[in-house]
């Protein structure tokens, strides 16, 4: 089946060679045929781009082209004496240089010094320089010259996969040319038609399983076939033995498992997976594969052609369903952080139990990726991962409560009061009389958590115990008469003459579930009073002022305030007194284990 002679690889064997044959590439080819055609073509050529694409190929293609004797629209013929003599590595004009080992800058001087010399049987001499990014900077330095102003018989092709690294020098002086990554029908198109040449049986999901496999690149391609192509016919089957592929759905099974943050599950299939002989990074490919496309199927409509086709679309939906945008973004991010691990030499089994166990529960990691994780599972009202009695039963924590429409906003206060049950003195503090003046209306909130009744010990020992002024006191200043002396009309009100709303504990609530979380620590200890439509919030320490006078930071507390007060107000931040470290480390403690909280 494969001849008799010296057996020769098949990316060799079928290596272009016309510009007609060389696959996915025809912007290029259509140029460079165009400019041989007239006769104008460059002393300098540079063809970027990524392995297999076809650079070296058409490099070859160019120089039996330009001294070909009787060229076929562009193409060389393959037939004249130039053509064959080139073809066969025998022509002395036509030298081909590796710069990853020829990368000093005495091979580039002696390149230099040769060049200068006209060719000796072809019409050009043509110097086609492989991996040019290679050279040292003192090599670049001594082709750059040449480059410059070279000899009319004289005509360089320098090929490179890393732009970047080629001197900006040296790209001004080519005409540069980008190989674009092959497409999958090109791939499957060419393995086709080889193995058909060959005389090998390759179905159709085992060509369009190399075609993926490729990633792009047709001599990758080429030799998957040739790998898979020793034993007679090339099935699925066959493929998925010899690279190391997981069989069937099991990489999809395990994203399934990971999904269900079934960790165990996931194990049993992974060492299944690992002890029947699945190469880790291949599996780690499949699984990243498959995390991108459902990914890109969550977040565009009609992503279809996007697709990688490691798993049909129903599969894909499904599994984005069951993780989510943050934890498949999540996902990959942890399988790409492992894929590198194993590229370091550790060990791939660890590196995979590892991976697969911080995927199953988010607390595991600490990058941002799983911290948005575990904030979309707080959001959705449960736990990252379910107590072991309460697995699969559809149990979640209680979410934060919120204001309802029974609860008047708080500039619909009731107009009046509610039925007592009681004597006169245990009345509300709205049945006092109101206060007038310039201080009417105003309203003044304890900090969160001491809107309490007293107790009884407490309200024997009131009237034994100095009255502390409260810390918001004495922001409205009082109306004085003509002679100087307060005339009671419009005094200051205390928290026993107004009604106490706890408005300020349903904006630090708000804060909690509108994103505001950063903005808790500063006032979460504060004080407010509502003036009017100034609302001033009195905190402890300077530094929280400074913070809050952030555009952000003020943007957030004024949005919550306005929501829960029901109309827009200006926000105003003061000092006030310092309550102890200690009961301020109590009290954030407790307010961040009430944001961030994870059932055990």
């Amino acid at each position: 089946m494969w001849g008799k002679n010296m057996y020769q690889a098949l990316y060799r064997k079928y290596r272009p060679r016309t510009f007609d044959d060389v696959s996915g590439q025809e912007h290029i080819t259509r140029t460079l045929k165009n400019q041989v055609a007239s006769d104008r073509c460059s002393h300098a050529y540079l063809f970027v781009g990524t392995r297999g694409t076809g650079k070296t190929s058409c490099a070859k293609i160019l120089a039996r082209a330009i001294n070909c004797e009787h060229p076929v629209d562009g193409s060389p013929c393959n037939e004249c004496a130039p053509c064959r003599a080139i073809e066969s590595g025998a022509a002395m004009d036509v030298v081909e240089m590796d710069a990853a080992s020829n990368n000093g800058v005495g091979d580039v001087r002696a390149l230099r010094d040769e060049a200068i010399f006209s060719p000796a049987a072809l019409k050009k001499r043509v110097y086609i320089i492989d991996e040019v990014h290679m050279l040292s900077k003192e090599a670049f330095n001594a082709l750059l010259k040449i480059l410059e102003e070279p000899p009319e018989h004289l005509i360089f092709v320098l090929a490179t996969t890393e732009l970047y690294k080629v001197p900006a020098t040296i790209v001004s002086r080519c005409q540069r040319f980008s190989f674009h990554r092959l497409t999958r029908e090109a791939i499957d198109a060419r393995l086709r038609f080889v193995a058909s040449a060959e005389g090998v049986a390759l179905s159709d999901d085992a060509s369009a399983t190399l075609a993926r496999l490729a990633d792009g690149s047709m001599r990758d391609g080429l030799s998957l076939l040739d790998q898979c192509a020793g034993e007679g016919d090339v099935t699925l089957g066959r493929v998925r033995e010899l690279v190391g592929l997981p069989e069937g759905d099991a990489a999809a099974s395990l994203l399934r498992a990971v999904a269900a943050r079934d960790a165990g599950g996931a194990f049993s299939i992974l060492d299944s997976l690992y002890r029947g002989g699945t190469g880790i990074s291949a599996l780690f490919d499949e699984l990243s594969e498959l995390a991108r496309d459902a990914l890109v199927l969550k977040f565009m409509a009609g992503g279809e052609n996007l697709l990688s086709g490691a798993a049909d679309t129903k599969e894909l939906k499904a599994l984005g369903a069951a993780f989510g945008e943050a934890r498949l973004l999540y996902a990959l991010t942890a399988l790409s952080k492992a894929r590198r691990e194993l590229t370091r030499g550790a060990g791939d089994r660890l590196a995979a139990e590892l991976c697969i166990a911080s995927l199953c529960d988010e607390r595991l990691e600490s990058y941002p990726e799983a911290l948005t994780a575990r904030v979309e599972a707080l959001e959705g009202g449960r736990s990252v991962r379910d107590d072991e009695g309460e697995r699969g039963n559809g149990s979640s924590r209680t979410p934060t409560p919120t204001r309802t429409e029974e609860t008047p906003p708080l500039s619909a206060a009731p107009t009046s009061p509610p039925p007592s049950g009681g004597d006169e003195e245990d009345e509300a503090p709205w049945a006092e009389e109101e206060p007038t003046g310039d201080g009417a209306g105003a309203i003044t909130c304890a900090p969160r958590g001491t809107n309490r009744p007293k107790t009884d010990a407490e309200t024997e020992n009131d009237g034994e115990e100095d009255e502390e002024e409260p810390v918001g006191a004495g922001l409205t200043r009082p109306e004085t008469g003509d002679d100087g002396e307060d005339d009671g009309s419009s005094r200051t009100p205390t928290p026993t003459e107004t009604k106490d709303d706890g408005f300020w504990d349903e904006i630090l609530a708000r804060l909690e579930v509108s994103g505001g979380i950063m903005v808790l620590p500063f006032v979460s200890d504060a004080t407010a009073a509502l003036t009017g439509d100034i609302l001033t919030v009195t905190v402890t320490d300077s530094f929280a002022v400074e913070m809050l006078a952030r555009e952000s930071a003020a943007a957030m507390l004024k949005a919550a305030a306005e929501e829960i007060i029901g109309r827009q107000v200006a926000l105003k931040t003061v000092v006030g007194e310092n309550k102890g470290a200690a009961e301020k480390l109590g009290d954030l403690s407790s307010r961040l284990g009430d944001i961030i909280r994870f059932d055990e």
